[in-house]
């Protein structure tokens, strides 16, 4: 299935069109502000909407997404925009290099695990090069990454990350503070006003999205939940 947001064009599965909505529509993502001159990480790039969207404000955008199935789209996703400026890397994110983990596919949920059917290799932050703004969503192997003495940390601007599990809510954030970083949630209020900033600046792609699956209507309804908003 394909959608458009303003010149931006990403394909997605029938069953992962709520990916449209949550990135382009909810923007979850929408308070890290990228410049011209920033490289971009994308941990958990999946089938690509963050990067195609922020590839075309930033210097460089390195995507990361072990899935080889996501991988695909996010690599047909960039193509699709054009973009040369989008390094795509086949791995999962992970606090040593080299390593051999498998990978449960549940989609946008899929996580690090020994029941995993998927064998990918790990690569680190450091070695992948230093970034300016992080986006991290790796379903729980942020708490892998995200430690008091990582060198990664020392040339972020702005990081935005999922949380998963209690450890990592409450570690996370004590960590990032002591790195000089101000600490605040997405709130339901953030994502409602995003919405509405969104769907206003590009209607068109909204109401195209809208008459093919209907999401929000249905989240409006109480029938179906998109997952930032829950």
């Amino acid at each position: 299935m394909l959608f458009s947001y303003g010149k931006i064009e990403i394909e997605l599965p029938d069953s992962y069109s709520y990916v449209y909505y949550a990135t382009f529509i909810v923007g979850e993502w929408d308070f890290l502000k990228v410049k011209k001159n920033d490289i971009v990480l994308d941990a958990g790039a999946f089938i690509g909407d963050f990067t195609v969207k922020v590839a075309k404000k930033a210097k460089e955008v390195v995507a990361v997404e072990p899935l080889p199935w996501a991988f695909k789209l996010l690599k047909k996703n960039v193509e699709l925009n054009n973009l040369k400026n989008v390094v795509l890397v086949n791995k999962a994110l992970y606090s040593v290099d080299g390593m051999k983990v498998k990978i449960k596919d549940s989609g946008v949920s899929s996580s690090i695990t020994e029941e995993g059917e998927t064998e990918v290799e790990t690569i680190t932050i450091d070695s992948l090069g230093k970034f300016n703004v992080v986006k991290m969503d790796i379903e729980g192997t942020e708490g892998e990454l995200i430690k008091e003495s990582v060198r990664w940390l020392d040339y972020v601007r702005m990081i935005a990350v999922e949380l998963h599990g209690e450890r990592n809510l409450n570690l996370i954030p004590k960590i990032l503070r002591e790195r000089g970083f101000i600490v605040r949630e997405m709130t339901k209020n953030d994502l409602i006003r995003n919405t509405i900033q969104n769907i206003t600046s590009h209607p068109l792609g909204f109401i195209r999205a809208e008459m093919k699956t209907k999401t929000l209507l249905k989240a409006l309804k109480r029938e179906y939940k998109v997952p930032a908003l829950r």
